[in-house]
């Protein structure tokens, strides 16, 4: 599928009618309800509140629905509620400036102004203009609370455990409620009926949760339009409630169940007044829930029992990580004893050769019998001699032993056959003790790994996760040519969108017009997404744009005839919208030292976008280069790490030379001494740690590049585009002493909004 059959595919296929005609009545429904429910100098939020605080396109339902209500009222009495819905409306043509706080707060005021000007006609009294002046602040407040929820719901669906959220619920809910606590009948009281049908839907939906935020505040906006009213709506609340007790028995059972306790506890709270029609309206409740098709209601598919998950696989992870180590470490124990046991010194040389040539002799009870020590002390003098370079002959025992010896030659082979036997064994010993290092090395980077993975602050977060979100971005992979799609959407610390997507097959778009289609779709400007992976298998990363971003300009020089760069650099930013810039110098030059460094740079970058934590793929990256072939191996490794939301940054090094930041009129050198990756031993990561902002230039070198601090600060303080930067310090490094023995790579990364 082609880039323009995919945009006109997520065109057209967006428009799902039938949910829009759904949502139209909803919102129409609404705001008839809320204007019927409403009177002139009532503090209570009527339709005009709602149409201010929901965005335009729900708005305009809403609007129909508030003026039906206002008409349904007659006149004079509905030119009030129209006023009113005319200046909400009239206050929606205040430019959107994006941001989710402005929004709700014009919205607020709009709502607010919309109460005053519509009333104050009608105030005749001090008392009547103070009622006024309390209406528009309540009606602020809902308006307020009601663009906060849907701004928040349209971005990351809808999460009673976040705090704004649940704050917003219980302000609607209450304002709601004490609407429609007025809508009072000679037989019949909406609030009570719509609050027993609340609860018993919520509580077969959602669970307790959300029900009890939604229930307390729906009874105390009840109490708030009628004290006794109040009271009833609790014995409606508490008893829907309790009937959830017996779910497990069906609707019908529950409806049932919802009536009994509803009848015992007016009785036991002496509710006499009014007692019939609390009865009517649960009878109303129950038939209504009985036949409503709760179960079949769509909604956002999420699994409460994801805590639980994520405890566990992080225990596992952690549990798992603990078995590397017991193996690690069992395996170093047993080699100890086991070298402790039956390894032999250089000491042992001469009783071995000893045991070899003498035990048949004839003369060996005269040697080892009455000479023992001068016979043994004349062995351990062969081994030394050995042991400085010397061959043994037949005449290399001394005159006194060599009186005694009928086997001069076979002492001297026998001597040299265990020394040769002792410098194989230790050759041996050596290459098995760095193979065993090796492996335990690999062992300690699988854990750190595991344990990196299942301490990460942002791998287990299932309450932040978008779902409604999550369909949109796999609808677009989908029909980007990716196959099998499956979409992770969440919230960063900063508030900022984060997108992981998984799929079988990589996507037909460029990655411009992947960040394009998929920014659409969200509403939100998103980075340019990174694709990894293959074999069947890709990962597809975005961000929502952050506080700052980053110009690259990379410039390399090879050293003398040699066509090939000795160096290596790539750049990315990670899942979790931090830049890393990485920057490696294999040892030599030409072609050889490029495999070593592509090889330092590719393997850490794939760990780092995999998920890996840095130091445990340094580690990965060290073992790698050791065992990658059987002459040496080393390679630099300089790392530029960027939070471009914070603006924090840190250089980490492994043997690279110097790294400049340039900030404001300063220039600080980030010099750390530490050995290149492929050494072997532990790998270690010494780092300098400060914050960049707009307009800071890093400049990352190789050790070939000899640069002049004086003259680099006076071109750094001069504008220009990175990659003219990069190429201009590459070419005076290799005009100055030495700049032509090496590979010279210049990195150049510059900070903007």
């Amino acid at each position: 599928m082609n880039e323009k059959a995919a945009e006109f595919k997520h065109t057209t296929s967006s428009a799902n009618w039938k949910e829009i005609l759904k949502n139209c009545v909803v919102w129409v429904v609404s705001g008839l309800v809320l204007e019927l429910s409403g009177s002139d100098l009532s503090a209570a939020p009527t339709s005009f509140a709602l149409v201010s605080g929901l965005s335009r396109k729900r708005a305009v339902p809403a609007l129909f629905g508030g003026a039906l209500g206002a008409l349904l009222k007659g006149f004079p009495t509905a030119l009030t509620g129209l006023s009113a819905l005319i200046i909400a409306v009239a206050a929606k043509i205040i430019p959107d400036f994006g941001k989710p706080k402005i929004r709700a707060a014009i919205s607020a005021f709009s709502a607010a102004i919309a109460c005053y000007f519509s009333r104050t006609a009608q105030t005749s009294s001090t008392s009547e203009l103070l009622m006024l002046i309390i209406s528009s602040i309540t009606a602020g407040i809902f308006a307020f609370c009601v663009s906060s929820l849907e701004n928040d719901v349209s971005e990351r669906g809808f999460n009673i455990s976040e705090p704004q959220e649940r704050a917003a619920v219980i302000v609607i809910t209450a304002l709601g409620f004490f609407s429609l606590g007025q809508l009072d009948y000679a037989y019949f009281n909406v609030g009570r009926f719509l609050l027993g049908l609340m609860i018993l839907c919520l509580t077969a939906r959602k669970g307790l949760a959300l029900s009890a935020v939604s229930g307390l505040s729906a009874v105390f906006g009840l109490c708030a339009a009628d004290p006794e009213m109040g009271a009833a709506g609790a014995c409606v609340a508490f008893s829907a409630a309790l009937s959830c007790a017996c779910s497990r028995y069906g609707k019908i059972i529950r409806s049932l169940c919802f009536v009994f306790i509803t009848a015992a506890v007016t009785l036991i709270t002496r509710i006499d007044e009014g007692s019939w029609r609390i009865m009517i309206e649960t009878l109303s409740s129950a038939l209504i829930f009985a036949v409503l098709p709760v179960e079949k209601i769509k909604t956002d598919e999420r699994d409460f029992s994801d805590s639980t998950v994520s405890i566990i696989m992080r225990e596992r992870l952690e549990f798992a990580a603990d078995a590397i180590a017991g193996v690690g470490s069992g395996l170093t124990a047993a080699a100890e004893a086991l070298d402790k046991k039956y390894g032999f010194s250089i000491e042992e040389i001469s009783d071995r050769a000893a045991d070899r040539v003498c035990r048949s002799c004839p003369n060996s009870m005269v040697c080892w019998g009455r000479k023992y020590e001068i016979f043994h002390n004349e062995f351990s003098r062969l081994v030394m001699q050995l042991r400085t370079g010397f061959e043994l002959t037949e005449f290399s025992l001394s005159p006194e032993c060599a009186e005694e010896c009928i086997n001069h030659s076979g002492v001297a082979k026998a001597v040299t056959a265990e020394y040769s036997r002792f410098i194989s064994a230790k050759a041996d010993e050596r290459r098995i003790r760095e193979l065993r290092r090796i492996y335990i090395d690999q062992l300690s980077g699988m854990q750190e790994i595991l344990r990196g993975i299942g301490r990460s602050n942002d791998f287990f977060k299932p309450s932040s996760r978008n779902r409604a979100a999550e369909i949109r971005v796999e609808k677009v992979l989908r029909e980007s040519g990716v196959e099998f799609p499956q979409a992770f959407v969440e919230k960063d610390k900063n508030g900022k969108l984060k997108i992981e997507a998984y799929g079988a097959t990589e996507p037909a778009v460029t990655r411009d017009y992947l960040g394009a289609l998929l920014g659409r779709s969200l509403g939100k400007e998103l980075d340019i997404p990174e694709i990894s992976g293959g074999g069947g298998r890709y990962r597809i990363t975005a961000n929502e744009i952050r506080q700052l971003s980053a110009k690259i300009g990379i410039y390399q020089l090879a050293q003398g005839q040699n066509k090939v760069c000795g160096d290596c650099c790539e750049s990315f930013t990670d899942a979790s919208g931090i830049l890393y810039v990485i920057l490696s110098d294999g040892m030599g030059t030409g072609s050889r030292a490029r495999i070593d460094s592509a090889v330092a740079c590719t393997v850490l970058s794939k760990l780092i976008k995999g998920g890996i934590p840095l130091p445990a793929a340094l580690e990965t990256v060290n073992t790698t280069l050791l065992v990658k072939s059987s002459d040496e191996s080393y390679a630099t490794l300089d790392i530029c790490k960027i939070n471009l939301n914070s603006g924090e940054c840190a250089i980490y090094k492994a043997g690279a030379a110097t790294t400049y930041i340039k900030s404001s009129n300063r220039l600080i050198r980030a010099a750390i001494s530490s050995q290149p990756a492929g050494t072997g031993g532990k790998m270690s990561l010494p780092a300098q740690k400060f914050r960049v902002t707009a307009g800071d230039i890093i400049i990352m070198t190789t050790d070939g590049a000899v640069i002049d601090e004086k003259w680099l600060a006076g071109e750094l303080s001069k504008p220009s585009e990175p990659k003219e930067l990069s190429e201009r310090i590459a070419k005076a490094a290799r005009a100055a002493e030495n700049g032509s023995r090496d590979d010279i790579s210049v990195v150049a990364v510059s900070v903007v909004r």
